[in-house]
Order: C-alpha cells, then sequence, then structure tokens
C-alpha cells in the first residue's frame, strides 16, 4: 500500500438541492483512493480519474484548511471568529443574537462516503477526517457521514457536540449479512456484526444513524434472506432507518475487476450478472428487466414487516424551519419512491425535485402561507403541486405519500 500527502486547492463539491438519498447540499472526500479494496467499488471507474485507486492513497493533509476557507466564501461565519474578530464580545446578548443571525441558512456537509471513505485506514493515523468535523463544529454546519468503518466511534465526541449545535447523521454502508460472502467483496472492512455494533453505539450517543445498503449485488445481496437479515438487525440495533440501492457497474475498471472476482469466487452467478450488465451503460445501469428483482420495491416490503423506515428523515438545519424541512421530505419521498421503485423518469418528477430546491433556499417560512395561489406566487411553482404543498403545511403529509407508502411488493 502507497501512502501519499497532497495539498488539495479545493474540496467541496458544488451545491446541489436535488439530493433526495443523503440530503446533503456539498461532500467532499478527505482522501483519493480507498483501501477498504471494495470490489463493486465505482471508485475504481476511469471518470474519478484516480489511478490505482485500491492501492495508492493520497492524504489531502490541507482538507481541513480548504474546508474553513469555502465555508467563509459562503458567507458562514465561526464561533472562534465571532469570539475573536468582531465586536460580539462587546454587545448585549440580543444584540449578538442579532448579529449572529446574520448569516446564509446552513446547509448539511456529506463528510464521507462520497468516493473515498473517511474513515479508511490512513485516517487513524493522520486525521484528516477529525480536523475537518473540529472546523465543521466551530461553523455549526450539520454533517452526514457514510462509512464502513467503525473508526467514526472515535470521533463520537465531536460528531455529539455537532449535533446539539446543528445535527449529525452517521450511516453504516452494510450491504451483506452473511461474513463470509461480505469477506470476498468488501475484503479489508470491519464485518457486518461490528458495524451493527457501532450503529447501536452511535444510537446510544444520541446520534440520528441507519444503515445504507447499498450496492446489493444481483442475486447474491438482493435475496429476500440477505436483506429481512439486515433489516432485521438496524431495527435490533435501534436504527432509524435502511435504506436500498441495486449496484451500477460502470464499463472498464470497475466491471472488469468486478467481474474477475466474480468468475472465480462466484461462478454460479457469473453468467446472469455478466448479462445484465452487458448494455455497457456509461453510468452502470443495468438491464433493469434482467434483474431478479426491483430492490426498492422488495426492500419497502421488508422493511413494512420488519417495521424500520426504508427513507432516511430529513433533519431541519440551523436557522431553518421545521415546516419547510417536512415540504422537502414529503416531495423528495414522492419523486423517490415513484422514480426509483415505481419506474417513472426523471422528467416525470423534476417538477417535483425542482419545487422542493426553491423551498430550501428560498428563506421564508412556508408556514404563513395558506393558499396554494400564494404558493404559486412565491415559488413560480405548478397549482398541482402547490395545491400539495399546502396540504404539507395543514396535515403534516400527503396522501399522495400515503398511498405511495401503502404498496408493498
Amino acid at each position: 500500500m502507497r501512502y501519499e500527502c497532497i495539498r488539495a486547492k479545493s474540496i467541496l463539491s458544488k451545491p446541489s438541492v436535488y439530493d433526495s438519498w443523503f440530503h446533503v447540499t456539498r461532500s467532499m472526500n478527505a482522501y483519493r483512493g480507498c483501501e477498504f479494496g471494495c470490489v463493486y467499488c465505482d471508485g475504481m471507474s476511469e471518470g474519478y480519474h484516480v489511478d490505482n485507486f485500491l492501492t495508492h492513497i493520497r492524504i489531502k493533509e490541507n482538507a481541513h484548511e480548504i474546508v474553513r476557507r469555502e465555508l467563509e466564501k459562503d458567507g458562514f461565519i465561526c464561533q472562534s471568529s465571532m469570539e475573536t474578530e468582531t465586536l460580539i464580545p462587546f454587545l448585549d446578548d440580543e444584540d449578538a443574537q442579532k448579529l449572529k443571525g446574520r448569516h446564509p441558512i446552513k446547509y448539511c456537509i456529506g463528510v464521507s462516503g462520497g468516493v473515498s471513505d473517511a474513515y479508511q485506514q490512513a485516517e487513524e493515523e493522520n486525521r484528516v477526517t477529525r480536523k475537518v468535523l473540529e472546523v465543521l463544529l466551530d461553523f455549526g454546519m450539520p454533517v452526514f457521514v457514510l462509512t464502513k468503518s467503525t473508526l467514526v466511534l472515535r470521533d463520537l465526541d465531536l460528531l455529539q457536540r455537532i449535533n446539539e449545535k446543528a445535527f449529525a447523521t452517521i450511516a453504516f454502508t452494510i450491504t451483506l449479512h452473511d461474513e463470509d460472502v461480505k469477506q470476498v467483496f468488501e475484503p479489508k472492512s470491519p464485518s457486518a456484526t461490528e458495524r451493527f455494533d457501532a450503529l447501536r453505539r452511535v444510537k446510544e450517543a444520541g446520534l440520528n444513524g441507519g444503515v445504507m445498503a447499498m450496492p446489493l449485488i444481483p442475486g447474491i445481496g438482493d435475496t429476500i434472506e440477505n436483506m429481512t437479515a439486515l433489516a432485521r438487525s438496524t431495527k435490533e440495533a435501534g436504527g432509524d432507518f435502511i435504506q436500498w440501492a441495486g449496484m451500477t457497474l460502470k464499463p472498464g475498471r470497475q466491471k472488469d475487476y468486478f467481474l474477475s472476482v466474480l468468475r472465480r469466487r462466484f461462478p454460479e452467478h457469473y453468467p446472469r450478472i455478466q448479462r445484465i450488465y452487458q448494455n455497457d451503460d456509461k453510468y452502470g445501469e443495468p438491464a433493469f428487466k434482467l434483474l431478479p428483482c426491483n430492490v426498492y420495491e422488495r426492500g419497502h416490503g421488508i422493511c413494512k414487516d420488519v417495521g424500520v423506515p426504508d427513507r432516511m428523515p430529513r433533519q431541519t438545519p440551523p436557522g431553518g424551519y421545521v415546516v419547510n424541512t417536512r415540504i422537502v421530505e414529503v416531495l423528495h419521498d414522492i419523486s423517490f419512491y415513484r422514480r426509483f421503485r415505481d419506474g417513472h423518469s426523471w422528467y416525470s418528477v423534476r417538477p417535483l425535485m425542482e419545487a422542493a430546491g426553491k423551498v430550501m433556499t428560498q428563506g421564508l417560512n412556508l408556514g404563513g402561507f395558506e393558499s396554494p395561489e400564494e404558493i404559486v406566487e412565491l415559488l413560480d411553482i405548478s397549482s398541482k403541486i402547490a395545491v400539495l404543498i399546502a396540504e404539507v403545511i395543514e396535515t403534516g403529509s400527503a396522501e399522495s405519500l400515503k398511498s405511495l407508502h401503502e404498496r408493498t411488493s
């Protein structure tokens, strides 16, 4: 394994309001490359421009400095600057609070899980992710962490403090319940049992936490037995959710490596999976009609039977409004179920996603708007979606979402 310290020039991704999976606005990678060596990892694909992804780890030693600079560029002020570089220490409490409130609504940052795991082996010594969390705590920014590692427990102290000032959600990627099978596809990561134990610790610490069961390998990870075991273990650990997704295989290094391991270790599955991905879709999407099942539909039914949600709850950021958060959550959930579970196109759900984006960014408390006509004028959206938003404002939910929830496989 080769380790190399590098100096990053930028680190946070461009802002996005369309994330209905992890609810993050910006994300980052503290490392380039990942030592966990997961056979299905799309970080190996040529599109990320990282050679030797599994064996050459680039450590972004200045990541925390870049995060601080980029947050300041977005107009945020950190607590340490308020105390040392402003007049706040000399103002009375009321004026100090007014001054502190003059900044944009804070957004959630995905600290780990973009491409490389922020808690891979190199983090134990280099502590790049911990330094980033210290900066995010200083700014009071909400945090989302997605990891396969139990090393995240080292930073529970910081994550608890972030959760007190904003919120922190920690999700563990767990795709295979059987340890022998897991060892083939995720050879250097902690066992599923260790990750579920870590989830239990996260919940005992008072944090939001759950499982991302993705990617599920066709015929191996998407079986009823495996998915049910994952859902039950999530519930037993006190997890808030388990969210499902299938596997993408981008043509080139990622697909070639995965199929070579599959042919050697699970030859009985090779012909079917090879056919499923023989379309060489540039995004790695499978030929959906050849899949053993729709994992979103199967997962929804399993979650309903087990009694654990199949969607991650959305949290309200500091300076945000609870009613706005609920509106965005409902719009995202409807679009998610329609697109991924029911097979609707992106274009059919795009108006819902765009409306959610406008609610996130316009900065007004929509709880004060009662009529659909007012909402149409404010957000410049269709009357149909405005009626839906008005229903959420009045009742906290929507009949269309309830009907989607009631459907099972």
